[in-house]
């Protein structure tokens, strides 16, 4: 903003006191200034008095006569030209001074910017963005429907692929663009504000109609209003607040205080879901996740609904590969399984072949390996080897039956078996992936539960057995193992001193059945899988005991567990890693993460968390151990 002093034609000094009355705008691009006499008037527009609407131009206040003028206009000002007898006064206010006395008249008379701020939101253009997906399927719509101009192919397909739904769905496509770019031309030539609701909600309406992946694979914030309103209530769950979820991708929280018991409450909650939005939507109950306290003052659980769309809550459905990858697995397993019963029976094995695969290390000794296997039956190794990896993968195969018996019986469905193989024991066990939500904790406990009791009943069967018909040492049926193989848990190396005798387990090896061998590995595989980690069924089985807490504790024991090697000696490692990178992760498809078991439950809960520990638990060395180890 400018200001000058009045000039005089004499060269005489304008008086400080004409300077307001001369101040006069110079927005309309007038020549000359307003007379003396409508200085009033030019001021009370300027300044609101009258309540005249202001410019969105920013009016220039100039006193006439300004000698800076050429900040502006780039001249030279009279008063420093040689022919000028124009002289500046030199007592008049200055340009920042005089910006200042306007700026704070207006803020005296209440003079607001806000007309001027709404005057510049309607110069500046609107800004409407599409999704990318979006625009395509417009284009497709207004260039390339049937009814265009080229007679290019249908919106949903080639050329001449469309059919009469596709057509009507284009068309609405279309007729919803069009209607967004009529109020957008609104919008931008002044509308009302009604125009960009307007805008707004064609807006919603086209996204509806469209339907992209990423808006189907999301909650609907009408859709949990209507929820709110009709399906929570203060008999049920009083909802407080609605905030999305930051676990899941696409899901609400409904966060609110429990007004019954959980499962009667979600029972009644889903029921009204599923008759309100039916396929569309699946509700789980959890525990809130920042509530300080586990129940509120009534002795209630704090408890918050998820809801989360039915493609991202329920499992993906099994495709052609896993089968595949499943059946490979499987081949492999039972190879790595046949591979333990020739192990136990390597006594078969001439001993010059032995010798000779020792030191193959030269071309001349292979060739004289490859000479001695040549003139060698192994068919008789096969045979004897085969019962013990049969009865091995047995009882894996026991344990799948078993998980799959009492999914059936609940109505769940779960995919293909992943076999893990393993060179020691034959198998890790497997990877068994639910395919549908479980209803509560006590189904997940009951679906984990059944594959190890079938398993570990076909294991101990087989050990036992293996036990008594050991107790014979003369039996010709036995095959020598090293005795140290007994120190590798306590439970089964005790079983084992009892029933075959301690002068026998003394020595550095010990005769036994074939039974044994094949039970010990099929009951180490058992406990195994019967930790507390992750999504194994020992994990399983202690997140619906005792809740997702208590198997983050144990999750951390077992990893110092096998990292330190105090659980499962040699195996601990490999199958430290194993979980680590297959089954660490917690099991999330559930629907009642809040009710738990039943007493009975937890106390067999408990007890498969002793069997796992005492099976994988080392025996401490003894006397005669540590002497012979120095010998």
């Amino acid at each position: 903003m400018k200001a000058t002093p009045a000039a005089s034609t004499t060269g005489g000094r304008t008086p400080a006191t004409a300077v307001p009355n001369r101040i006069c705008t110079t927005s309309s691009r007038s020549a000359n200034c307003p007379p003396r006499g409508g200085s009033t008037r030019v001021a009370g527009q300027r300044l609101g008095v009258f309540g005249g609407r202001r410019r969105r131009t920013a009016p220039v206040v100039r006193v006439f006569g300004d000698e800076d003028e050429e900040a502006t206009t780039g001249e030279v000002p009279p008063s420093q030209s040689e022919n000028s007898n124009i002289t500046a006064a030199p007592d008049r206010p200055s340009p920042a001074s005089l910006a200042r006395t306007l700026s704070d008249l207006d803020a005296i008379l209440g003079v607001e910017d806000e007309e001027e701020e709404q005057q510049d939101k309607r110069d500046e253009p609107l800004k409407v963005e599409f999704n990318p997906d979006i625009l395509k399927k417009i284009a497709q719509a207004d260039g390339k429907s049937p009814t265009s101009a080229d007679g290019g192919g249908g919106y949903f397909g080639d050329k001449g692929s469309e059919t009469d739904d596709g057509d009507k769905e284009a068309e609405k496509v279309k007729s919803a663009a069009e209607q967004i770019s009529k109020i957008v031309s609104e919008v931008r030539q002044g509308g009302e504000k009604s125009s960009e609701e307007s805008l707004r909600k064609e807006f919603d309406k086209l996204v509806e109609l469209l339907k992209p992946e990423e808006m189907s694979n999301t909650v609907s914030r009408e859709d949990c209003k209507v929820m709110k309103e009709r399906v929570f209530g203060a008999e049920t769950f009083w909802v407080t607040e609605i905030v999305q979820n930051n676990d899941i991708i696409g899901g609400m929280l409904f966060k609110g205080n429990l007004r019954g018991e959980v499962d009667a409450v979600y029972e009644k909650v889903e029921t009204e879901i599923k008759r309100l939005f039916p396929d569309k939507y699946e509700v789980l109950a959890i525990e809130e996740p920042d509530a300080e306290d586990f129940e509120d003052l009534k002795g209630r659980e704090r408890i918050a609904f998820l809801l989360l769309p039915a493609q991202v809550a329920k499992p993906p459905s099994t495709t052609r590969g896993q089968y595949v990858v499943s059946l490979l697995l499987a081949t492999i397993g039972a190879l790595s399984c046949l591979q333990v019963g020739i192990g136990a029976e390597l006594s078969m094995v001439p001993q010059e072949i032995i010798d000779a695969t020792l030191k193959s290390g030269t071309a001349e000794n292979q060739e004289s390996l490859q000479g001695l296997l040549a003139g060698w039956d192994p068919r008789p190794l096969i045979q004897a080897a085969w019962p013990i990896g049969a009865a091995i993968f047995g009882a894996e195969i026991a344990h799948d039956i078993g998980h799959r018996v009492v999914a059936a019986s609940k109505g769940l469905k779960l995919g293909p078996s992943f076999i893990i193989p393993n060179g020691q024991i034959g198998l890790f066990g497997s990877i068994t992936q639910y395919k549908s939500l479980c209803k509560n904790r006590a189904d997940m406990f009951d679906v984990a539960y059944g594959g190890l009791a079938a398993s570990g009943a076909v294991a101990s069967a087989l050990f036992l057995s293996g036990l008594i018909l050991s107790m014979d040492q003369g039996a010709e049926s036995l095959v020598p193992v090293p005795s140290v193989l007994f120190q590798g848990s306590v439970l089964l190396g005790t079983l084992a001193k009892t029933f075959v005798g301690s002068a026998a387990m003394a020595k550095s090896q010990v005769m036994v059945h074939p039974n044994l061998i094949a039970g010990w590995c099929s009951l180490v595989c058992t406990a195994l899988n019967a930790l507390p980690v992750g999504s194994l069924d020992g994990g399983r089985i202690v997140q619906a005991a005792y809740g997702k807490r208590a198997l983050s504790i144990s999750a951390i024991l077992t990893y110092a567990g096998l990292g330190f090697g105090l659980l499962g000696s040699t195996l601990s490692l490999p199958f430290g890693l194993y979980v680590l990178f297959c089954q660490r992760v917690p099991e999330q498809y559930l629907k009642n993460h809040v009710t738990g078991v039943n007493t009975n439950r937890a106390l067999f809960g408990a007890a498969v968390l002793i069997f796992a520990v005492a099976t994988l638990l080392p025996m401490a060395p003894t006397d005669l151990d540590i002497l012979q180890a120095t010998i």
